[in-house]
């Protein structure tokens, strides 16, 4: 007869009580911290990870002859879940992606290579998931070389579509060099999609910005410009229709070098397909000196010099005619 529950149980039993501890596991990092009570024996007999940390007594920590240990990398939450598995034998795979990647990155410490299997596929299978979560299943991948699953996933998918680290739940949360490199070595993307993802991601990143852009100070204008100062050069704003680039970012003229600026105005108003795609924003000028694109360039040299006023109005009117 077989009896793996009562063996579970009675398991399980004795670490909710802690009786006859012999190591105290202070686990997470304050202000989320626990200590666990637990048996070095288990510990020893189902992790191969505890059974290499707890085979030399010169280096353990004692206090009252109970084992002290310090496991400040996996949250508590986590390790709750992997201990009990290891005093009962009983998982279940969680409906939450982070959980998940926690939980396959702590049982993989920890050498509990049977559920850090179940988790991988469990993962795998759910890709629609894991896309939603795309920038964390990089940041796990890039770090950890061992987890192939995620890692053919992620090649796979990057391949297929660059742009989907944009389309990401978790896209703000992408690291400065991450994102910087993903601008630089891409081109493909939309130029105004990435000036608009650029502004959710630096909005995030400061607690000073609001989402509310008109709102913004000086001050504000300023801290968003220094954020987003590094990635400005690999931008093609000449990709930009100019209704766009109008209305997106030439309020934030002030955050660009003067002549870079000048540069994109100058391009502007001698493409005709720009001109084209401005409409009634050309100009009809009554001049035998200058035209319409000369004044088109003039005006927005008034825009730049009227730096605090985001809604320049101006006309052009002939004075004097010579014969």
């Amino acid at each position: 007869m077989k009896y793996f529950g009562i063996l579970s149980k009675d398991y399980n039993e004795t670490f909710k009580s802690g009786e006859f501890h012999d190591i105290e596991i202070l686990v997470g990092k304050k202000p989320d911290t626990k200590i666990f009570k637990l048996h070095s024996l288990i510990l020893k007999i189902r992790s191969p990870f505890f059974r290499n940390e707890l085979k030399n007594n010169k280096k353990l920590k004692y206090k009252n002859n109970i084992i002290e240990y310090n496991k400040p990398n996996i949250s508590v939450k986590i390790f709750d879940i992997l201990v009990r598995y290891i005093y009962d034998g009983i998982f279940n795979v969680k409906n939450d992606v982070k959980i998940n990647i926690a939980l396959l990155i702590a049982a993989d410490e920890l050498q509990l290579h049977h559920i850090s299997d179940v988790i991988s596929i469990h993962l795998y299978k759910d890709q629609g998931s894991l896309k939603q979560n795309f920038v964390l299943i990089q940041h796990v991948t890039t770090k950890y070389t061992q987890f192939f699953r995620l890692t053919q996933f992620y090649k796979n998918t990057i391949k297929q579509d660059p742009s989907i680290i944009f389309k990401t739940d978790d896209f703000v949360t992408i690291e400065k060099n991450v994102l910087l490199n993903l601008v630089k070595s891409n081109n493909s993307f939309k130029q105004i999609d990435v000036w608009d993802k650029l502004m959710e991601w630096t909005i995030a990143q400061s607690q000073e910005l609001s989402s509310d852009t008109t709102k913004w100070t000086k001050e504000n204008i300023t801290t968003f410009g220094n954020l987003i100062q590094p990635f400005i050069p690999y931008i093609n704003f000449k990709e930009i229709n100019p209704k766009d680039f109008s209305q997106k970012i030439k309020p934030f003229k002030s955050i660009f070098d003067i002549d870079f600026y000048v540069q994109i105005l100058e391009y502007y108003s001698s493409n005709e397909e720009s001109h084209s795609k401005f409409g009634n924003n050309l100009m009809n000028i009554n001049s035998n000196i200058i035209n319409s694109d000369h004044a088109f360039l003039l005006g927005n040299f008034i825009k730049i010099a009227v730096q605090h006023d985001r809604d320049v109005t101006f006309d052009f009117e002939l004075l004097i005619r010579g014969i």
